[in-house]
């Protein structure tokens, strides 16, 4: 038990310390710069919405196929708790899908409202 919680405090210490590790060398010395690579907020935004979707949709393909799968074979062998299940996975696989498309769509609304207001 000890052993395990000093191995995950080991990972996550690791992982705090990997971007400030892997960024800190690319900085002249005297110079302020800019570890993340995006010049203003909504393109750091965009670029952590693109990896989510990127991410997340592969995903829910994937969780659908396989919610899919216990469909059938839960109508297949009768199973109404299965069913049940199966049925409730289905909507949250899709509620999800649809969580990242409205958070996309919403991105690229208030983006184009932002770009509508500047000179």
């Amino acid at each position: 038990m000890i052993h395990t919680y000093i191995s995950t405090a080991r990972l996550a210490l690791a992982l705090f310390l990997l971007p400030f590790i892997s960024f800190g060398a690319e900085c002249p010395p005297g110079e302020l710069c800019n570890p993340i690579g995006f010049g203003t907020l909504s393109e750091f935004l965009e670029g952590i919405l693109g990896v989510a979707i990127a991410i997340g949709f592969p995903i829910i393909v994937l969780f659908i196929v396989y919610i899919g799968f216990r469909f059938v074979q839960s109508s297949a062998t009768g199973d109404t708790e299965g069913l049940k299940n199966a049925k409730k996975n289905i909507f949250w696989a899709i509620l999800g899908a649809l969580i990242l498309l409205g958070a996309q769509a919403l991105s690229f609304a208030i983006q184009g409202t932002v770009e509508g207001l500047t000179p």
